[in-house]
Formats: structure tokens, sequence, C-alpha cells
């Protein structure tokens, strides 16, 4: 038997009832007899030896008692024997039955099946035949299951290895490809992607007030890669744009909890802790609609939209004391605002930030706000999904509006000299490596202590941010200065910055879940010995003013400096500009490169892709190749590259410790791929962006450390 296992987390609802497509009316049905734990399934076909030039069909039979509400996983079979047509669609069933056919000329379908009363066999799916030998290929992985009864649970299920012989299986009739509009025209529904207001409900991913089909639809749609997660505005003006991710992640339900502040497990997220749209939330968004109450869905989700905050506080100077800002104020810097003195600050979820803007001259700011939070000075800022922290400048908003966040801590760096204090309650030993920071006033980093704790940044967006004091002194949007791995930073934008999106100036702090956007500089840079891990990174270039997607430095006047620039990333997703006929190749691309290796760095990359550069990759320096290609030096593995003008940089500074040209190295890696066409779904969108990789591209990765 092929068997897959499955979460066995349960949503407690009354029995599945699914409308049929042309009956509204309340009526539910309801499964018959004893459920039991788990399915079996079989895969049928009418024929086992039909002959080349004729049709067959394949569907799934459920051999057991259970009452399976919806299976989904990959119908695997020879292309070379089986060419997929389409599906038969029954009018007077109730089942509804998507089909993400992207991988059919690789021998690949992802199905998802939902019937109200139960699953017995699902609709047919019609195959030309092109060798008689056909039948052998046929397999069916599971990859979700859910039962059907008095709670609707996640189960095991098993799929026999034999293929069943069901000559009574249709064969003719109008095959179709048939797309979630197609199914949704059925209901007589138009899905409105909409946005952020007041009352919006759980499950409600259309924004029409009411839960129903359509929005079941589209999460499973989504959840078997055939959709993207955001499909657009409503074109009514409003608060925002919104994606179905909140609305539609609702199960498990996680209660009593809605995700407001200080829900440790907000509704959505999987015994691994990750949020996962599957066909379990589809389910559980079709029990709400025929009057099965849930305990998330129909919920009016909280904390939107923001409240509207009138009463502004003008903050300068130290913040020496602990202190607290709420999401009820707007907080105005001014000038520099330092947390130093061993105080915290606290800030809200939900909160807004504005720094107050600089006097320019020539593009240069000789004063302007921004936010330092010094090494003996803490920050708590922990916002949430539907609360955000925002931080941004006053008034009219443009790039370098304002100064942004600088953290400094006591962690290792190798540029400076070797005398830094003790820091109490931080570092409690000296004489190790510190330097001065950027900025208008310069301001000590590094010290002793690698497991520093600077706090805590999370859910926060920080924009327009980034002075340039001088070609040498500037700001970024997110400067980390030494900071220790007990800092915190996670789920944090940084967009349209003047300088580099985030910077890591030596330091071992770790972070994950960043969204690096329309930055002008670097995206990601590192320098001074950063040895952290970062991990689920997104760049995306402003296609007019950015440079590199990360820039690697170990350091300038030393590349051999220990402790030496080691980071571990992975999954990293880095996008430049995208190509048209009169912009191709490095002429007209205002994107410099994707990954820059230079003075000594020595990083870990594994599961990146990288596209739209006018190169790929370029490595400098003989520093920076010692141990190229091993465990003890640089490495860049997993990754796919793909619509960069040249790979490598194709300069003349190649180093020669390498002993191999850019491309060559990535060859030599043996796991990285060069793909024809780009294997997102839509990354170059700067309003309704997805990211993911689009069904039947994504690669064999590597497991991070």
């Amino acid at each position: 038997m092929q068997g897959s296992t499955f979460r066995s987390a349960a949503l407690a609802v009354a029995s599945l009832g699914l409308l049929a497509a042309c009956d509204r009316g309340d009526t539910l049905t309801a499964p018959a007899g004893q459920l039991s734990s788990k399915a079996s399934l079989a895969l049928e076909v009418s024929d086992v030896a039909a002959a080349s030039g004729t049709r067959v069909t394949v569907s799934l039979a459920n051999r057991s008692l259970t009452a399976l509400g919806g299976v989904q996983g990959r119908l695997r079979f020879n292309p070379s024997q089986l060419r997929y047509v389409g599906q038969l669609r029954d009018a007077g069933s109730d089942q509804i039955m998507l089909v993400n056919a992207r991988a059919a000329n690789a021998g690949e379908l992802t199905v998802a099946v939902v019937e109200a009363s139960g699953i017995d066999h699902s609709q047919p799916l019609v195959f030309d035949v092109v060798s008689s030998a056909y039948a052998t290929s046929l397999s069916f992985e599971p990859t979700d299951a859910v039962l059907n009864g008095t709670s609707v649970t996640q189960t095991t299920v098993t799929v026999d290895d034999a293929i069943q012989l069901n000559a009574a299986l249709a064969t003719s009739g109008d095959a179709e490809r048939l797309t979630v509009t197609d199914w949704l025209e059925v209901t007589a529904q138009k899905p409105e992607p909409g946005e952020i207001r007041a009352g919006l409900k759980f499950g409600d991913t259309n924004f029409d007030g009411a839960l129903s089909l359509n929005d079941a639809l589209y999460v499973i749609n989504v959840s078997v890669g055939a959709n993207e997660m955001i499909i657009g505005t409503d074109g009514t003006g409003g608060t925002g744009d919104r994606d179905a991710v909140v609305a539609g992640n609702v199960f498990p339900a996680n209660g009593p909890g809605l995700g407001e502040v200080g829900d440790a497990l907000p509704p959505g997220v999987e015994a691994n802790g990750t949020r996962v749209l599957s066909l379990g939330d589809g389910l559980a968004i079709i029990n709400e609609s025929v009057g099965n109450n849930q305990d998330v869905v129909g919920e009016v989700i909280p904390g939107r939209p923001l409240v509207a905050v009138s009463n502004r506080i003008v903050v300068t100077g130290n913040i020496s004391t602990n202190t607290t800002w709420t999401k009820s104020n707007i907080y105005e810097l001014v000038d520099e605002v330092i947390v130093t003195g061993g105080a915290t600050l606290t800030i809200e979820a939900g909160t807004l930030v504005e720094g107050r803007q600089g006097t320019f001259a020539g593009g240069v700011s000789s004063d302007g706000s921004a936010l330092y939070i010094a090494r003996d000075g803490k920050i708590q800022a922990v916002g949430t999904p539907l609360e955000p922290i925002v931080f941004t400048c006053v008034g009219t908003k443009f790039k370098g509006c304002w100064g942004g966040i600088s953290i400094l801590g006591n962690a290792s760096n190798n540029r400076g000299t070797a005398d830094s204090p003790i820091v109490a309650g931080r570092s409690a030993t000296g004489g190790c490596v510190q330097t001065t920071s950027e900025g208008r006033t310069t301001k000590l980093y590094g010290g002793c202590n690698d497991d520093d704790n600077s706090g805590v940044l999370q859910y926060a967006r920080i924009e327009y941010a980034g002075f340039r004091f001088t070609p040498t002194n500037e700001l970024n949007g997110l400067a980390l200065y030494g900071v220790g791995r007990g800092t915190t930073l996670d789920h944090i934008q940084v967009h349209a910055g003047l300088d580099d999106g985030i910077e890591f100036f030596g330091g071992t702090v770790n972070a994950k879940y960043i969204y690096l956007t329309a930055n002008s500089d670097d995206s990601f840079d590192y320098t001074e010995s950063y040895t952290g891990n970062a991990q689920f990174v997104i760049v995306q270039h402003d296609s007019l003013d950015s440079d590199k997607g990360l820039e690697m430095d170990n350091n300038t006047a030393t590349p051999d400096a220990l402790p030496r620039s080691t980071p571990k990333l992975y999954n990293f997703t880095v996008v430049g500009k995208q190509f048209t006929a009169s912009t191709s190749g490095a002429a007209g691309n205002n994107s410099v490169g994707g990954l820059h290796v230079r003075v000594g760095a020595q990083p870990k990359m594994f599961n990146f892709i990288v596209q739209n550069f006018p190169f790929a990759i370029d490595i400098d320096n003989n520093e920076t190749c010692t141990g190229f290609n091993t465990a003890s030096g640089m490495q860049i593995g997993n990754s796919l590259f793909t619509q960069n003008t040249r790979v490598d940089a194709s300069d003349t500074g190649d180093p020669a410790a390498c002993g191999l040209t850019e491309v060559e190295a990535l060859n030599a890696a043996g796991t990285n791929e060069f793909l024809a066409t780009s294997p997102v779904l839509s990354p170059f969108s700067v309003t309704v962006p997805d990211f993911r990789p689009a069904f039947g591209t994504a690669t064999g990765g590597i497991a991070p450390p």
C-alpha cells in the first residue's frame, strides 16, 4: 500500500454540508454510519489496454466506509503514454474537483476533490492514449485528506497499489480543463478581491459580506497552486489592498483566540508553526456557509482597520528610562532619538512612528530624524500580522525622508580596536573589538558578548528611510551594528529606502521572514564579520533605482580579518528588473546585479532563486575563494538561476584562487539549475506580487541546519 499520514488536529464543527451547484437551499447532507479513523482509495480506469488514438478515463474511488469529505494529492502518469485532456463534469453532482494541470506535460496533475455527502467516486479525468502500456504508470499520492462527520479532522489515507478496472466509467462527453472561474460561474458569484475594512470576517475572501462556496473554492484553488494568493483590487478605493491569507487561513482553529495581540496560537497556525492554506481551510468555510457553526470562520477579524489616530507626541533627545509607545498616539521623532542608559523602548502593535524630515542640499541631509537603540538600550517592538508597527516619515513620502532605525549591540566584529568596555547587564567582559557607526554623529558598537540581546523587532514595516551624509557615511532602512544572537528579528519589511534595505555590520544576530522592496542601494548587505543566519528573505528591486540584491563583504582593508563573515543564508528569492525587448541585457536595467561576494566573505548560500539581473553572481578577491565550494569556504547550491543576462559578472577580476569563473563555480556545485523562464508566479508586480514558485517548478532544496 502507498500511504500518507496527516496531522491529527481537529476542528469542532458539525457535519459537512456542501450545497449543490444549482441548489441554494439550506438542506444539509450528513453522512450515515460510523466513521472510521482512516480512508482507503483506489485508482480506477475505464480500460487497462485501450488502443493508441482512443480515450480512457481515470477516477478516484473511496473503498472504505469512511465519510471522506475531501482529498487532495498528485495523480502521476507517463506523459509518453497518456496525454491529459480534461475532466467530465456531472451537472447533478455536488462534487467540486479542481485540477492543476500546469505539470501535465511532465506527467503530473494536482487534484482537490470536495463532496458534501462524502466522496464515492471523483469525477472522471480524460486522457488520450498514446501508448497502450499506460496502466502501470498510473499512481496517486495523497497530500491532504479530511474526514467529514461530527468534526472535520485530518486523516490517514492509503491507496491501493493495484489499478482497478471499472468499465462503467464514462468516456464520452465534453472534457474540459475547468478553472476556479468555471466553478464560480456555476454558483453565479463573481470573486471581488478586496480591502482591509471594518467588520471583515474570517472566511469572507471576496468581501461581499457573506460566506459561500465562492470563498471556499478560492482558498482551495490557492492551496493547489493554481491561483495567486492576491488577485488584485476591487477598484472602490478604501483603506488598502488585501490578500486571502488572513481571511482564508482558518484551519486549525487554535481557539480560544482569534489572533489578537497576545494570542500565542492564532488561527491557521499548523502544528509545525507554519501557516498553510489547505483543503481543511476550504472545508471549514463551506461548513460555516451552510450553517454549521465554526470556532473561527464567520468571526470578525480583530484589529482591522487600524484605529484612526490624531493625537501626536513629539519625541526628542535620549530615552533613558523604560518607555512605552501605544497605538493610540502617533510618535513624531525629531533629530536623533537614542534609547540608552539601560532603558527599554516598548512599542505596541499597531503603533505609527513618524520621523521628521531633514533639510536637504544636493541630495544630502545635514539633519533629520532617526531612531537609535544604543548598545546599553533595548527595543521591544512586537507587532502582529493584523496590526504591524509602521515606521515612516512625516508628510509627503519619498526615499530618504527620514533616517531609519539603527540598533547597536555588544557582539563581535572585525573592524576597530580591542578596547570595548564592560556594559552593565549586557557584556560582562571588555577588551574586545569596537568601532563607530555611520550617521550624523557616530556611536560605538561591538564587544565580547555574541549572545547579546538588543530586544525584539517583529511584524514591522520601515519605509522611505536612509540619509546620505557623505558617499561613505549613510543611514540604512535597518542598520544592525554588532547585534547579538539574543536579539529577535523577523517579519520585517524595509521599503523604498534611499540606501541599503538592511545592513549587518558584524554581529551574530539571526533574521527571518525579511521582505526588502524598492530600496535604492543594496537590498541585503553585510560586512565586518557578520556570522548570523538568515532565512526566508525576499528581495524585489526598484527597476528604476536599485544596486545589488546582496552585497557580501568581510573586511575591505583586511579581507582575511577574523572573525570572518560566514553567514548561513537559506531560502532567498532575489528579483531584479523585468526585461523587455527594448531593455534586455544590462542596457536599461538599473539593477546592477544579483549576488556580489567579495573581500573575504565566505557565505553558505542554499535554496536561492536569482532572476532578472545583468549578472547573477560576481565573486571577487582571492581571499573570498579560500576553501571555495567546500564546507570550510564559500558555498552556493540547490539554487535556481533564470533570465539573468549572464550568469557571471564577466569581468577581468575573477579571483585566481577560485580556479573557476562564476558560471563554472555554479556548475561545479552540481545542485544548481538554470531555467529559461521564471519559476515564480508573479515576481514583478509592485502592488499584488506572489513570490511562490509556480506549481511544478520547485527543485530539490536542502534542509537548513
